[in-house]
């Protein structure tokens, strides 16, 4: 093999090599978005992007965008140069989804809520405060009037000690919240269920990180507990979803018509799911 037929191959080689760490010297500098296991770099509408690249025995590229940034997947043998001008094609897409995301993160920070001093949480889609009640013998929600000029805002009084501390109000929010959210949950299922002719056979309360409903086969579906801060149309989109889903296990267009021949109005509900961002629980 000739010298320059030697070389073509190392270059080729090369190109197609497993991913490797940026150079510390690289990574200094100022990016518009870095995934943590970065391990390409390009520039996509005047940003610069680090991006995960993950080699795999798949058939197609596939582009992926989460809070921690742009992840690529793509089969073994696909030359780099390839990779990139498929980045490239997908620019605008990825740097607006990059941009939607940083900025629901922002939106995320903002809410943070600093359980001792009362802290203020969605629910059913409206403000609930809440507040330390020691000489209260149970939690429960009452109305407070504070000024003639408000409208009346929900407490939640927890009968918890003065000296309780951060946990133990976060604990005690939660656990009320839950048996609310189961409450409700069952109530709402047991409505759709019968418009759908389909029966659920048991109800299971969620904390997963990246959905807010499944379902089974077998009928157990699961729904996240939190979904009780959200407004009452976006519950009920959930559970319609789901349980449309003992009728189709899928997303196809006959999923989305079933779901539609319940609830009409489905993608307002929807797209206020989407939209809307809830505070760390911590």
């Amino acid at each position: 093999m000739s010298a320059m037929l030697k070389l073509l191959k190392f270059t080729l080689d090369l190109f197609d090599a497993a991913p490797i760490p940026l150079p510390a010297s690289r990574v200094a500098r100022d990016v518009f978005s870095r995934h943590p296991q970065a391990s390409q770099q390009t520039r996509l509408a005047d940003h610069a992007v680090d991006y995960e690249l993950v080699r795999s025995r798949r058939r197609s590229m596939t582009f992926s965008v989460s809070t921690d940034g742009l992840s690529v997947r793509a089969p073994f043998g696909m030359p780099q140069h390839t990779i990139e001008a498929a980045v490239q094609e997908k620019g605008r897409w990825i740097v607006r989804k990059l941009g939607g995301m940083q900025q629901r993160e922002a939106r995320i920070a903002a809410l943070k809520m600093d359980w001792l001093t009362g802290a203020t949480l969605d629910y059913f889609g409206k403000p609930l405060q809440v507040v330390v009640s020691p000489e209260a013998s149970a939690t429960k929600l009452i109305l407070s009037s504070e000024t003639s000029n408000t409208s009346d805002i929900k407490r939640l009084q927890l009968a918890v000690p003065n000296n309780a501390n951060e946990k133990k109000i976060r604990d005690s929010t939660q656990k009320w919240l839950a048996e609310q959210a189961l409450q409700h949950y069952t109530a709402r299922m047991n409505h759709y269920a019968p418009l759908l002719g389909v029966t659920w056979q048991s109800l299971r309360l969620s904390s997963a990180n990246t959905r807010w409903g499944s379902a089974k086969a077998d009928g157990t579906i699961r729904l996240h507990w939190r979904l009780i801060q959200f407004d009452a149309s976006v519950i009920d989109y959930v559970v319609a979803h789901e349980l449309s889903h003992l009728r189709e296990l899928n997303h196809s267009p006959r999923f989305w018509a079933t779901l539609a021949g319940v609830m009409p109005d489905y993608e307002v509900a929807q797209r206020l799911l989407k939209s809307s961002v809830l505070p760390p629980w911590e």
